[in-house]
């Protein structure tokens, strides 16, 4: 059905109409399919969107997102859009993977394509969701609750904990946001970073990117302070503990998104282990939070 889904699509869109195509699929994927389309003259990644209102996910905020980060350089161009199809260009390069992320000059590419996304405020164009991991942990919990899905016994004081941990930060300018960055979102070519895979982006606190970055990379205390170097020049305690809570409440996030796909999702993937193993990773990290 994904396959003549395609098909179907490229006979309806201008830029592939009377031009064979050869489709592939990508594999690794782990809420939506996605699929390599050939024209003979050009690449592009089609992917098939499955429903995310459950997630948060707002396709034409996650449009405008994406362009947005095209425009600044940081992402492939978004071809074409609608409610369950996404269309981008193929760029080459090498899917990142924790393990590559701990070569610092890979790690570099990537805090300069953050430094750019989260600099470029004032060129912003489009309707975009507001984005909180705080806030998403939160909603997560209640509609993970409501479906039956397998919790911590302990997740209210969980909840309540990061709440205190919210109310600690400081004030910061929002700024636009990937808030996804698995290694699997970052293509890198050698010269620079594309980031891919923009559906929970949104305007919110840059550190969380970056928060997301060092636990989803398993980056130690060293790439840490390049990371942070590289995208604010400089390391300041404030600066260390912030990213500490941002890398504990991307695990916490992660860990309920999990929770609220062993209830909803379809595809073949145990996300209730997924969310079994964040939850504790996500108590690691707020263990190493300096109160």
């Amino acid at each position: 059905m994904s396959h003549a889904r395609i098909q179907s699509i490229a006979r309806s869109l201008p830029l592939w109409q009377n031009r064979p195509v050869e489709i592939k699929p990508l594999t690794g994927g782990i809420t939506n399919q996605n699929f390599v389309v050939r024209d003979g003259v050009e690449q592009f990644v089609v992917r098939l969107c499955a429903d995310g209102m459950q997630l948060g996910i707002d396709r034409r905020s996650e449009a405008a997102c994406h362009r947005a980060a095209a425009a600044a350089g940081v992402a492939p161009e978004l071809v074409h859009h609608e409610p369950d199809v996404l269309v981008t260009r193929f760029v080459a390069g090498e899917t990142l993977t924790a393990a590559r992320l701990q070569d610092h000059r890979v790690l570099r590419r990537v805090a300069l394509a953050l430094r750019r996304l989260h600099a470029d405020r004032s060129r912003i164009v489009g309707e975009m969701l507001e984005f909180s991991g705080f806030a998403a942990s939160r909603t997560y919990a209640v509609r993970a609750r409501r479906w039956g899905a397998e919790l911590p016994a302990d997740i209210d004081a969980i909840l309540e904990d990061a709440g205190d941990l919210e109310r600690s930060l400081a004030p910061t300018q929002p700024s636009l946001c990937h808030n996804d960055l698995l290694p699997a979102n970052l293509i890198d070519d050698g010269r620079q970073t594309w980031i891919v895979d923009w559906e929970l982006a949104g305007v919110g606190h840059p550190m969380f990117d970056l928060g997301g970055l060092a636990s989803n990379a398993g980056l130690d205390a060293a790439a840490e302070e390049e990371l942070l170097t590289a995208c604010f020049d400089r390391v300041t305690p404030a600066a260390q503990r912030e990213l500490a809570i941002f890398k504990a409440v991307s695990l916490l996030r992660e860990a309920l998104w999990g929770a609220v796909q062993s209830a909803s999702a379809t595809l073949d993937f145990d996300y209730r282990q997924y969310a079994a193993v964040h939850f504790e990773r996500y108590r690691a990290a707020r263990a190493n939070i300096r109160d």
